[in-house]
């Protein structure tokens, strides 16, 4: 039942930051606006959710994660509603960013949550399963959308939040463990990291969108801007004894590691899901259906095999599951680079799904490693960065994308498709040696 209620509250947001794809053109026409104004609709929700998770873990640590995670699933569902009645665009994207916030104090508590109630030996698995709900809501977010947006509207998107989260709600206050607090652990909360943190990710996350608009000079800025306010941001934090983003969990060589292997293989799998519709659509001349079921392979095997990577791991350890999901997605992007020059959808089909299988294979333990290698007083922090550095991975592949086709013709250039799924290739070749250094090799299994 914990198990239950902690993935509801952590499959909101993903579940939201696709079904709301499909209900951008019902919103334009609504509100009468362009397409560039609602994309911020999904751009800030981008930055609300990566600047908030290490932020909401931190305010867990402080003040209790199972308080946090409760008042996260409260605010959802009030920002829900917000949506559903805001009276134009501006309101909407207000209270659609208030929903990424109170998202982003479920997902860093509840797995803290799990590490506090769930006993080592079946900790992995609990992750494993954890990440086939999230991966779930996420691709199910369009066809789910679609269905309400074709029946009720798009506000039918926000409303359908409500019952979910107040079942969310009623589990959470029966099953979620107390979390008793060290004295130690309790001091004032840094609004100026808070501040400084915010800026620097937002410039960052920014850049993507800036250049899709073919605003170069202003991405720049945003970088210039990214840079100063983040070694700002980096001073400050180790200079303070209670810091938002405590840097010094970075010196534990694994959670680092894991923190780095998230951030590459989510710049794996968002670069490929942005690029397949474009060079199946562009270039092999299918259409979307294909498109879509070529990105199911992906998902589909993605989600599948988290419990299985999470089970492996609680047996042999935390190490070989991960570098041989890392091994399998190197052996995916490669064979897509290779793949991308042939004019069948199969061989591409198959690359998508050996990717879904690396990726689920070391999702649950390489996010195990992360939340096991720190103090127990700061898991919530640890997972809350760790769910940022996989948004890192989003905002770098996105930027990557942007760069590659900068101009409309660049789209229909195979060439320029080869040589992404090549640096992909490269990415993942690091990946695997990343994931060597997220636990010890001959750490024991879990007993």
């Amino acid at each position: 039942m914990l198990l239950a209620t902690i993935a509801i509250g952590t499959t909101l947001a993903p579940l939201n930051s696709t079904m709301i794809a499909v209900a951008l053109p019902e919103i334009q026409s609504a509100f009468g606006v362009s397409v560039t104004s609602t994309a911020w609709l999904v751009t800030l929700y981008l930055v609300a959710m990566a600047v908030g998770q290490p932020i909401g873990g931190r305010l867990g640590d402080l003040y209790g994660r199972r308080t946090m995670y409760l008042i996260g699933l409260s605010g959802f569902a009030i920002a829900s509603l917000g949506c559903v009645f805001a009276p134009n665009l501006l309101w909407l994207i207000v209270f659609r960013t208030l929903q990424a916030l109170a998202g982003a104090l479920t997902f860093p508590n509840g797995a803290a949550m799990v590490r506090d109630a769930v006993p080592m030996e079946r900790r992995g698995m609990a992750f494993g399963i954890i990440g086939l709900a999230a991966a779930t809501a996420a691709a199910s977010g369009p066809p789910l959308g679609g269905a309400l947006v074709h029946a009720f509207g798009w506000p039918a998107i926000f409303w359908a939040n409500v019952p979910v989260i107040g079942i969310a709600i009623l589990l959470g206050l029966r099953t979620l463990p107390r979390h008793i607090l060290a004295r130690s652990v309790r001091s004032r909360f840094d609004l100026l990291g808070t501040a400084l943190f915010a800026m620097s990710l937002s410039a960052m996350i920014s850049i993507p969108t800036l250049l899709r608009l073919e605003q170069a000079g202003f991405a720049f800025i945003a970088g210039i801007v990214s840079v100063v306010m983040g070694w700002q941001f980096v001073r400050h934090e180790l200079g303070i004894t209670a810091p938002v983003v405590d840097m010094r969990l970075f010196r534990q060589p694994h959670f680092a590691a894991a923190c780095a292997s998230i951030c590459l293989s989510n710049l794996v799998m968002y670069t490929t899901l942005l690029a397949i519709p474009l060079f199946l659509e562009r270039v092999a001349d299918r259409g979307i259906q294909e498109s879509g079921f070529a990105l199911a392979a992906l998902s589909a095997f993605a989600a599948i095999c988290g419990p299985l990577g999470g089970r492996w791991s609680d047996r042999r350890g935390r190490w070989l599951p991960a570098v041989a999901g890392g091994a399998i997605l190197f052996a995916g992007t490669a064979l897509l680079a290779t793949g991308a020059g042939i004019t069948g959808i199969g061989v591409i089909v198959v690359a998508l799904a050996i990717m879904g299988l690396g990726l689920g294979m070391s999702g649950a333990p390489v996010q195990t490693a992360a939340v096991e290698a720190v103090p127990d007083a700061g898991t919530g922090s640890a997972a809350g960065i760790f769910s940022t550095a996989r948004y890192m991975g989003s905002v770098v592949g996105s930027t990557i994308l942007a760069m590659a086709f900068v101009q409309p013709r660049d789209a229909e250039n195979s060439g320029r498709y080869i040589g992404l799924f090549v640096i992909l290739a490269m990415v993942a070749l690091a990946g695997i040696m990343v994931n060597s250094r997220i636990a010890d090799r001959r750490a024991p299994a879990p007993a």
